[in-house]
């Protein structure tokens, strides 16, 4: 201080600085009580005090440093700009106080109101610096200064007033001292404007006016900031613990109930200030666990229901209303109870919220409540649902409930008949009618009765019932009203009757028997049709028994069944024969017996209905027979032999016996019926069925199997394998014996037949019934090749040989549809065995077996028309193979042979085939042979010619194979339109050892000769081969001696042919 105030503090003139810093002093703890006001509620005004006074303080404090430099004669330092400053810090305080008493606030942290103080005192600070405090021209004698002074006097004189004169309700002790700092201050500008000269008593005077407005300011922040919070604070304590012992005292009086208080922070926190002790009996925790962790009750909570208490806190949180929700909490001991927290918030300081509640066990209100709500629920269910109409009348009349129907039926609605007059609902004759009845109920007594409503759509009939309400002296109080509705009983009832009507003009319609008798067989009833059978009138019969109407015997039978229906909880149906004593008929019947039985169950008789089915009987005879039976021979059919073989086999394996199966075919049958007709046929085959028969025991069966086969089944044959099969060969013999015997047919001469037969066994191990008659028709099979008029056993190598050529069959269709066929190509040589030509081969590469010889699958293709796509292969693949060696001179005049089967070669489109294959290729059709067999010449030779003779006028060359194997005939072989025939490999083979070789090839080659046909003898393999046959005038040669069958590409490096390499042999297209 002393440093600050320099000399002048030793003199009278100190005394102003030393005020002026205590006016900041005083200025700078009221800006540090202000930013920390411990009520939150008046922080926001406070900021007001903060910007300002902070602002005013360092303007004070400018003011006093500047003009005590200025008094001690500084270099460099102005008077005006200390007036400046001095001017700057009333304005401030004026515009301050004047804010604060018109009630404006400053939101936001209270720091920020301080920055914000810094920053506009630098920017005064800034000003001071410049040109302005010249230009405002501040002097204490200026009319600047005059002006200033007398505003700021004007501000604080205002500012008192508004602070001094605030309504009641909001006046406080700190807007009285904030009035008297105001008017203090502005009591203080007046003086300094009423001084006339600068005198130490009048700038004195000033200086302590405004220490003491200071002082005054100062004293009413510190009691709103500090004083009156803290006294409130100290208050609000000593009230909560005198609520906390109120609350102590009330909770443990509390049955089923606890006392809480729970307090929410302004982050969100939630703990409780106070929990009565009877949470221990209620909940099972302890009050202080509680207090310490308010997730000790919460987690008491079933997940399900936390939500909803979540959700309710929430709520009162923002709307500051009542919170109550009912949630189950899980006791320690694991019982759960249903609990009601309720209570009311109210806020506290700094944003924080209480809640005063009390938690209540519920437990038993709720199950209460829950019986109640299912019992109401049941009883309004039950009303609603009733089948009839409900009404509840009081004394006086007036409708006190009414159920939905009863509403439906008034055409109105519950609501609208509440509190209604029932005079005011119903129509004037309805309550005439009703009068009566309700008078009774209302004396005491119950009424029920039958009414009848006309309606546009007719009549409607109602049971009523009035039943009266009694009080608890006895008196009525109320009639309860019920009504059923009979109009659909009464039209059942009607229908009941016209179909009882209708019921019986239909049975006596019925052309069956129909008879209805009681519990001991006594007729009750009975149709027209029952009276004809028994040749009596309905009056005759109903009260007689069976054993009246018929013969002893049958009429127990009849009781029996009776018995038997009447026991039956269902219709009991079967057939009898039935003979009646009038007429004496005797026929077959189907009869269908009801029990008969009363609301109770019992029986009380039986519904008999009894068909005649003779004529059925005989029709489904002969339609059995017709189906399972043959029409001409009057034996078992194929149907019913393989109903009967089933059987017999699955017996077989029960009994562990064995059995056989006869297949049996006539030899030359055809012929027969070719020679002698159908009729003679037809005898023969009812012939044979007799003898078949005459041959067997009657357990064994006969049928016939279609056309001339016929299969015997043998039954209870030997177990061993050996004795059933010699018991089986037995019975064969014994039918070809039988079957050997000449047979008469239309009185002509004697007729042979005979049989072939095969055999297989069944029963020593599982086999289908088809795979027995396969078995069966196998073993016949080999006894035709064996001869015929035998009989074979079957042989399992045969039908390994069968599966063998399935197999391979379809082996043969995958082949060719995956491309595993090529063309071989094996040299023909002329005289001079040059290269003339070559025969195309086609060869089967098996992906597992390798390669498959041709002597395999080419007779199996033939059977199974595989033939034609392979057929077309080669002959494609031997076009393209003469259009390729046409390009180069070595190849051009080689021509190729292709065998042609004669499935191939008659297939319509076979030469129409060829040639546009010819033309698609290119080939030249004189290069191309067709190598046709001997067989052809047994079918139409017409056709043959006719085929070839097309093919022939367009090029294409024809060779015979394997000539003088076949059943050619010489004047066949000179009208086919051949050019070349080959010698059969046969005869070439032994032609040097065997002299009927030699004379057979010597007798070919001449007959060729004389045929003008060219030879090629095949199987060549030796020179000395080659030299018999050029010796014999043989121009043409092919065999293993020239070369074998090979790919094209092998068969032109070993020809040694200048053409470029073609490959590997073609396959086939897929």
């Amino acid at each position: 201080m002393v440093s600050l105030l320099g000399g002048g503090l030793q003199g009278l003139y100190g005394l102003e600085p030393f005020l002026d810093l205590v006016v900041v002093l005083i200025g700078l703890l009221a800006v540090a009580v202000s930013l920390h006001m411990l009520d939150d509620s008046v922080q926001e005004r406070a900021n007001i005090l903060v910007l300002g006074l902070a602002t005013a303080a360092v303007c004070n404090f400018l003011h006093t440093l500047l003009q005590h430099r200025v008094e001690t004669a500084s270099v460099g330092v102005r008077l005006d700009v200390s007036l400046y400053f001095g001017v700057l810090a009333r304005v401030v305080e004026a515009l301050t106080l004047l804010a604060f008493a018109l009630r404006i606030t400053a939101p936001g942290p209270s720091r920020a109101w301080a920055a914000g103080a810094a920053v506009m005192s630098l920017a005064l600070l800034w000003s001071g610096a410049g040109r302005l405090p010249g230009l405002l021209s501040l002097s204490s004698q200026s009319l600047n200064n005059v002006a200033f002074s007398l505003g700021c006097a004007t501000a604080f004189a205002l500012a008192a007033v508004l602070l001094f004169y605030v309504r009641d309700g909001q006046r406080t002790g700190r807007e009285q001292l904030m009035a008297w700092a105001a008017g203090v201050l502005a009591l203080a500008e007046g003086a300094s404007l009423g001084r006339i000269e600068f005198t130490l008593v009048a700038d004195t005077t000033v200086h302590a006016l405004r220490v003491l407005g200071y002082a005054l300011l100062f004293q009413a922040v510190f009691v709103a900031g500090i004083r009156t919070p803290y006294a409130r604070a100290r208050e609000a304590e000593a009230r909560l613990r005198e609520s906390e012992t109120r609350l102590q005292l009330l909770g443990r009086n509390l049955p089923g109930s606890v006392l809480y208080q729970m307090v929410r922070e302004r982050d969100g926190r939630r703990h409780f200030v106070h929990m009565g002790d009877a949470i221990a009996r209620l909940n099972g925790v302890a009050a202080p666990d509680v207090m310490r962790d308010a997730s000790v009750l919460y987690e008491q909570i079933l997940p399900e229901d936390r939500a909803l208490n979540a959700l309710a806190e929430e709520q009162s949180y923002r709307s500051m209303g009542v919170s109550e929700c009912v949630v189950r909490m899980r006791r320690p001991d694991g019982q759960v109870r249903w609990m009601r927290l309720s209570s009311s918030p109210r806020g506290l300081d700094k944003g924080r919220v209480i809640w005063d509640g009390v938690l209540t066990d519920v437990t038993e209100q709720r199950e209460a409540e829950r019986v109640s709500r299912a019992r109401d629920l049941q009883l309004a269910g039950l009303l609603k649902h009733l089948p009839g109409g409900v009404t509840r009348v009081g004394r006086d009349l007036r409708i006190l409930y009414v159920n939905p129907l009863q509403a439906e039926w008034l055409h109105c609605t519950v609501s609208a008949l509440d509190g209604q007059l029932l005079h005011d609902v119903l129509p004037l004759a309805r309550m005439a009618r009703l009068r009566p009845h309700l008078d009774q109920a209302l004396a005491g007594t119950t009424v029920a009765f039958e009414n009848r409503i006309d309606y546009d759509d007719g009549p409607h009939f109602r049971h009523t019932t009035l039943v009266p309400e009694l009080e608890h002296d006895g008196s009525v109080g109320a009639v309860v009203i019920f009504a059923y509705d009979l109009t659909d009983q009464k039209r059942m009832e009607q229908e009941l009757n016209q179909q009882r009507t209708q019921l019986a003009s239909l049975v006596s319609a019925i052309p069956d028997m129909v008879f209805l008798k009681d519990a001991r067989g006594r007729y009750l009833s009975c149709n027209p049709v029952f009276e004809r059978y028994m040749g009596r009138r309905e009056a005759a019969i109903v009260g007689l028994a069976d054993d009246v109407l018929l013969a002893h015997g049958e009429a127990e039978r009849v009781r029996e069944f009776d018995q038997r229906a009447m026991e039956a909880w269902q219709p009991l149906v079967y057939e009898e024969t039935l003979t009646f004593a009038e007429d004496g008929y005797v026929g077959r019947f189907e009869t269908i017996k009801t029990p008969i039985r009363d609301p109770q169950g019992r029986v009380v008789g039986v519904l008999g209905v009894c068909r005649d089915i003779t004529d059925r009987k005989k029709a489904e005879q002969e339609i059995e027979r017709l189906a399972f039976y043959d029409a001409l021979t009057g034996l078992p059919n194929r149907r019913l032999l393989l109903d009967r073989l089933q059987r017999a086999a699955t017996a077989c394996q029960r009994s562990q016996q064995l059995g056989a199966l006869l297949f049996i075919d006539l030899d030359n049958f055809k012929d027969l019926n070719d020679t002698l007709g159908h009729d003679m046929g037809d005898q023969l085959l009812a012939q044979v069925a007799g003898r078949l028969v005459d041959c067997v025991r009657e357990t064994d069966t006969v049928a016939r199997f279609g056309g001339d086969e016929f299969v015997v089944m043998l039954e209870n044959l030997n177990g061993a394998i050996e004795q059933a099969a010699t018991q089986a060969e037995h019975i064969a013999e014994k039918l070809l014996a039988q079957l050997n015997q000449p047979f008469k047919l239309g009185g002509a001469a004697q007729h042979y037949s005979t049989p072939s037969i095969g055999i297989t066994l069944f029963g020593d191990q599982r086999c289908s019934v088809d795979e027995l008659l396969k078995r069966a028709d196998l073993a016949m099979y080999q006894a035709k090749a064996a001869g015929r008029n035998t009989q074979r056993f079957f042989d399992p190598g045969m039908q390994a040989q069968v599966n063998a050529r399935s197999q391979l069959e379809a082996d043969l269709r995958q082949g060719l549809a995956r491309s595993e066929f090529s063309v071989h190509y094996q040299p023909v040589v002329d005289e001079r065995t040059r290269l003339c030509g070559a025969e195309a081969l086609v060869r089967w590469m098996h992906p597992k077996r390798g390669m498959v010889s041709p002597g395999e699958f080419i007779a199996l293709a033939e059977q199974t028309a595989l033939i034609l796509p392979l057929g077309r292969f080669v002959l494609q693949q031997a076009c393209e193979q003469l259009v390729r060696w046409s390009r180069y001179d070595d190849t051009r005049h080689l021509s190729i042979s292709v065998n042609v089967s004669a499935r191939q070669f008659r297939q319509p489109a076979f030469a129409t085939e060829v040639l546009d294959i010819l033309a698609q290729t290119g080939a030249r059709p004189d290069l191309l042979k067709l190598e046709l067999t001997e067989s052809l010449l047994l079918g139409d030779i017409e056709d043959t010619v006719a085929r070839m003779a097309q093919l022939k006028k367009e090029g294409v060359g024809f060779a015979l194979d394997d000539f003088g194997t076949g059943y050619s005939s010489l004047s066949y072989l000179k009208r086919l339109p051949l050019d070349q025939v080959k010698i059969d490999q046969s005869f070439v083979r032994d032609v040097l050892t065997d002299p009927n070789d030699a004379a057979i090839v010597r007798t070919i080659l001449a007959l060729a000769k004389s045929l003008d046909l060219q030879v090629v003898a095949e199987g060549v393999e030796t020179t000395g081969q080659l030299s018999f046959l050029k010796l014999h005038g043989c121009d043409g040669f092919q065999g293993y001696l020239f070369g074998r069958p090979c790919p094209v590409g092998q068969f032109e490096r070993e020809q040694q042919l200048a053409v470029a390499s073609t490959g590997a042999a073609a396959t086939v297209a897929a």
